[in-house]
């Protein structure tokens, strides 16, 4: 090696240092690359500078469905946002819909487009979205509410611009502020597995959204707040009908019931049910393993009146 050439050879590491020592100083450094599933920083949205931020590390996000189920995944022409369906899309609609991680809710809304929607704030600039809720937005989750993966926060629907029932779920990141939009969206982890790409399907994903070993949500959280939920199940399972108020025309075939009366009608914390078989029952808030049981066999609901004391 002729001695120009090893001279520079040595050289290089120290110009190479002195070099980022000069770009630190004039504030121009150039933030690494950004990678297919995280931006590489991310302009905090009102700063007055407009400086970039390093992203910060990503909550151990979790499918949005309860433990052990299993599902079918798609980015058609979302991606890097989900659209996801029950496995073989045998029935989606109305199963339930958890939080991919704890956090808190930052927006209830409802969209021409996106229907009804909810916005989870998850910490350090990581949000999750969900899309075409079946029901209202704020039906079981109200904005400044904490939740956990194991809470239950609206059901799969089609609201919207939407033709079939399915969750259209999104990760987004922001540096900075409570509101994030379809600009902020980042590839999907479950689990820490990446599920990115144009036009990609995974089948058979099973959700571990298992609230640390197991679901630990009591049947009636199914039941949204302010509502009269009725149950086929003896354990408060398999959804049959829900009310929010008097419904005469109501005829479920019913085993067991839950109440779950929130904070949307203080005060009415107690219901009575009347039977069309003749007599009737009293439901009131009770404790976790039932708000209210009826007989087994069956019922049929005549009405349904929200009442203070009963």
């Amino acid at each position: 090696m002729r001695r120009p050439e090893r001279l520079a050879r040595r050289l290089r590491p120290a110009l190479l240092a002195c070099a980022a020592v000069l770009a630190l100083g004039a504030g121009t450094v150039t933030p690494a690359a950004a990678t297919a599933d995280e931006p590489a920083g991310s302009t905090a949205r009102g700063s007055a500078r407009g400086s970039t931020a390093a992203v910060a590390e990503r909550p151990a996000f979790q499918m949005p469905f309860p433990c052990a189920t299993t599902w079918q995944l798609n980015t058609w022409g979302h991606n890097p946002a989900l659209d996801m369906v029950v496995e073989g899309n045998t029935g989606s609609d109305a199963k339930p819909v958890q939080s991919s991680a704890a956090g808190t809710v930052s927006a209830t809304y409802s969209h021409p487009g996106s229907g009804n929607t909810i916005q989870i704030n998850h910490g350090n600039g990581w949000f999750t979205a969900y899309y075409h809720l079946k029901d209202a937005p704020d039906a079981y989750v109200h904005k400044g509410d904490a939740v956990t993966t194991s809470t239950q926060i609206g059901r799969i629907g089609t609201t919207g611009n939407s033709t079939w029932s399915h969750l259209h779920y999104e990760q987004r990141y922001l540096a900075d502020g409570d509101f994030t939009d379809e600009s902020h969206r980042v590839a999907v982890r479950f689990d820490g597995v990446e599920y990115t790409g144009a036009a990609r399907e995974w089948l058979s994903v099973r959700s571990n959204n298992c609230g640390g070993g197991g679901n630990p949500s009591p049947p009636w959280k199914d039941c949204p707040s302010g509502f009269v939920c009725f149950y086929s199940g003896a354990d408060g399972t398999g959804s049959v009908c829900r009310t929010g108020g008097d419904d005469p025309s109501s005829d479920c075939g019913l085993r067991k019931s839950y109440f779950n009366n929130g904070t949307e009608l203080p005060g009415y914390d107690h219901v009575q049910v009347a039977f069309a078989e003749g007599g009737g029952q009293c439901l009131h808030y009770g404790s976790d393993e039932g708000r209210g049981n009826f007989p087994s066999g069956g019922r049929t609901v005549a009405s349904v009146t929200w009442r203070g004391e009963c």
